[in-house]
């Protein structure tokens, strides 16, 4: 507490004779929350590090490695978090700024720089590295104009600026910086450079800010992403993030912490969300907003996912160039979606403040409606999305994933029509001069207009993403699983993208019956991030969950009415325009290198995908792809590629409505070059998951008791996807030594698909010096020469072995 006041008081007092700098020694400062002053910087010496003072919590917090503890606190806590009317309609992290290590609000004219650190962690008695800035989030509060929090809070992020202008941030470290190591909302005229961030959750993000720039920084962020671009109402008013550069920087998934200590490290197979690590560069989710002129540009991607362009909240991307990207041990290169998960504000009826109203125009996500109170923006209903009733249906293999109901699909939402009794509804019209919805009774509504109208959206379109160009992409040791993929929606497509000058090379190893069939192969994995307590999770081979249990999951088969059978249809891929926007949301897609859905207006030229190991899919897919044009590079001549043609489709977020006429798409109007070898496809049934009806009285549902089974293709652990998780080196540090001393070190490396508990990679040296000895696990050498000697070692089990060189200076 008394560092917290005095470094308070020494910015109170250099704001009030006019600015300054307050200068952060060399030390270990635990501190609550440091107040930002305008024209007041903060700079941190080399060894001065700014932590984040723990906070006593009544049940227990999650740290990142899942592991439910309790801080023990230091007698003080960050300050309250702010009242947020639009709360819920972003993430609940974004709502609420004042509980972070260093705040600012309405601030002008401000630096944090210097060569220190902000540290967001501590050591606990048993030597295990904690986290101080929590990962997760207070509990919401019941009502919009109650203060963050149900009873109790804590520090979750680093770094905080609300609604100031004319900010940088520059040459400090930050660790285990919480929820968001940075984040600025509602910001203009930004610099963050040269920063190395090595953090739980998010390292930069850039919400509703214009003017920012973001370079020569390194971020490590294995459990989120790396840098990213948003458009939220955290800032209690709607902007659209405009002119951003990210560029000259390095974004990774490593260990957490193992990039901070100059050795990167890949133990932790899978992070927060249970895929992947993430560490991208992302534009989305929280994008009300909408963003438009970003430019992206030299940055590296190392161990995590790819790039990332995402409009699922109603708002549109646009005028977006990417460019010279660097990418390996990466997953889904580039990710270009649209989708409608209508994450964007309504009007209520009411004046109701609960966060989440009962009986009103939403069903669904019912913290997206804003009271109809003079003191809030008013959102009119634009248009609807129907609300699936949900059942619990069991796999062949007994996962129980929740499906639309196939019997009683559809809740009707009363509070969106007026009915005056004589059986006749009309829907209500938001009247402006009467601020208020009125019934309109010009239209009369049908029982199948009702069963549309479960959720009142509060913008009149759905979301698409235009005028994007992707160019010089070079992306070698891909995962199998994810392609590059570009989908639209049906009604919200990808539009004027141009695609240039790309290579990828994947690891390949996919077959096309894991296409179809979705498994989820799960082993566990006992690991350990660099200092933070061991722990054994579960890692997916195939199909990744990532909290979704839904008809993405479903084999992708359809029932043969002459033969009574499941025939495979791997390229019925099911929409997902509601779900959360991820490269797993696909499951395991029927194309190893590029899979484009729902674009129009296209070009991609200078396209190379290839894979190291065989795989059954084509290169590359078109499903509903109209007016554009696709060239190859030499090296894909012959590659197979497959276009999309589809007989059962209804509109975005309509998927599921029944007695809902069908349309067909297809491809059109696309150049392709002769020496492809194209296939079309005609998908002859609705996606997985669809209630049957009239327009097609089939099953869709391959569940246990439809009488589908997997194949016995995949056998856990005699035939797992080895492609999948390569065996690799826990990291052995550079040393020195004198000559006639002894040198002894680990080389230990370790192989996933090994199903003991170690996970044990037999290693073989590759050019040992003179008298060196090694046991296959121990290193031991008295070196008679000074020198600079590196000795390499490889793997010699798995499909793709891994390598390590030790780096020894040895002195006179």
């Amino acid at each position: 507490m008394r560092n917290t006041a005095a470094i308070n008081a020494a910015i109170r007092a250099m704001a009030q004779e006019g600015g300054g700098t307050v200068v952060i020694p060399k030390g270990r400062f635990e501190v609550y929350t440091v107040v930002l002053c305008s024209q007041v910087n903060i700079f941190l010496e080399n060894g001065a590090i700014l932590a984040a003072a723990r906070t006593d919590v009544r049940h227990g917090i999650c740290d990142v490695q899942g592991e439910l503890f309790t801080q023990t606190g230091q007698g003080g806590n960050y300050l309250e978090p702010e009242v947020n009317r639009y709360v819920g309609i972003q993430d609940h992290a974004h709502s609420y700024l004042r509980n972070s290590l260093i705040w600012g609000d309405h601030i002008q004219d401000v630096m944090i720089y210097g060569s220190g650190c902000i540290d967001g962690s501590y050591l606990d008695t048993d030597g295990y590295r904690r986290d101080a800035l929590c990962y997760s989030d207070p509990q919401e509060p019941e009502f919009r104009n109650m203060p963050g929090h149900d009873g109790e809070w804590f520090g979750n992020k680093g770094i905080a600026f609300s609604q100031s202008s004319r900010l940088a941030v520059c040459g400090i470290a930050i660790r285990c910086g919480g929820h968001f190591a940075c984040i600025a909302t509602g910001v203009s005229d930004i610099l963050l450079e040269g920063l190395l961030i090595d953090t739980n959750r998010d390292g930069i993000d850039l919400d509703c800010v214009q003017d920012a720039t973001v370079r020569h920084c390194a971020v490590n962020s294995p459990h989120d992403d790396g840098i990213v671009v948003k458009s939220s109402l955290g800032a209690q008013e709607l902007k659209t993030s405009h002119n951003i550069l990210i560029e000259d920087c390095e974004v990774s998934g490593y260990d957490l912490g193992s990039v901070y200590k100059g050795a990167p490290s890949t133990d932790r197979l899978v992070c927060h969300p249970g895929i992947s690590p993430i560490g991208r560069v992302k534009l989305g989710t929280e994008a009300t907003g909408g963003y438009d002129l970003v430019t992206i540009r030299n940055v590296s991607f190392r161990h995590c996912f790819g790039l990332a362009i995402e409009a699922n909240d109603g708002a549109d991307v646009f005028n977006v160039v990417v460019e010279h990207l660097d990418m390996n041990d990466v997953s889904c290169p580039v990710f270009i979606r649209t989708g409608d998960r209508g994450r964007y504000p309504v009007t209520a009826h009411g004046t109701d403040q609960h966060v989440r109203s009962d009986n009103e125009v939403r069903l669904d996500n019912r913290q997206w409606i804003v009271p109809n109170d003079p003191s809030y923006e008013k959102f009119p209903i634009q248009r609807y999305t129907p609300s699936y009733r949900k059942a619990n249906y069991e796999l062949s293999d007994g996962t129980i994933v929740q499906l639309v109901d196939q019997s009683d699909p559809i809740q009707l939402n009363s509070a969106n029509w007026f009915d005056k009794g004589d059986g006749i509804c009309h829907p209500y019209l938001y009247d402006l001069a009467e601020q208020k919805y009125l019934p309109n009774y010009q239209i009369s509504l049908s029982p199948a207009d009702r069963a549309k109208m479960g959720n009142g959206v509060g913008v009149g379109h759905i979301a698409q993403a235009l005028n994007i160009v992707v160019k010089d992409i070079r992306a070698t040791d891909v995962d199998p699983r994810y392609p590059m993929i570009l989908a639209g929606t049906v009604d919200g497509r990808l539009e004027n993208i141009r695609l240039e000058n790309i290579t990828v090379c994947y690891r390949g190893g996919i077959r096309m019956k894991d296409a179809v069939e979705q498994r989820q192969i799960t082993t566990a994995w006992h690991c350990q991030e660099t200092d933070f307590a061991p722990v054994v999770q579960p890692i997916q081979w195939l199909a990744e969950k990532h909290n979704r249990l839904n008809e993405t999951l479903l084999p992708r088969v359809r029932w043969d009415a002459n033969t009574q059978q499941w025939l495979d249809d791997p390229y019925n891929v099911p929409e997902g325009s509601q779900d959360y926007p991820e490269p797993v949301e696909f499951g395991i897609l029927p194309a190893y290198g590029l899979y484009a859905r729902h674009m129009e207006h296209f070009i991609i030229e200078g396209l190379n995908v290839s894979v190291e190991t065989d795989d059954e899919r084509p290169a590359v897919v078109l499903d509903d792809c109209q007016h554009g044009l696709c060239s190859v590079a030499h090296s894909m001549v012959g590659q197979r590629v497959v276009l999309v043609s589809h007989e059962f489709k209804r509109h975005t977020s309509e998927e599921f409505v029944p007695h809902e006429p069908y349309f067909a798409t297809a491809v059109r109007d696309v150049d392709l070059p002769h020496e492809l070898d194209c296939h079309t496809v005609t998908l002859q049934s609705p996606a997985p998951g669809t209630p049957r009806d009239e327009y097609y009285p089939y099953p869709t549902l391959a569940d246990a008791s439809s009488g589908y089974r997997y194949s016995d293709s995949r056998q856990v652990p005699s035939d797992l996807p080895d492609t999948v998780y390569l065996p690799y080196f826990l990291p052995v540090s550079a040393c020195s030594v004198s000559v006639g001393d002894e040198v002894r070190c680990k080389v230990y490396a370790r192989n996933p698909a090994c199903q003991d508990d170690r996970g044990r990679a037999q290693v073989r040296p590759v050019d040992l010096p003179v008298g060196v000895s090694f046991d296959g696990e121990e290193l031991r050498w008295i070196p008679e020469h000074e020198g600079i000697y590196s000795l390499a070692f490889v793997t010699v089990t798995g499909r793709k072995e891994a390598s390590i060189t030790i780096h020894i200076t040895v002195r006179a």
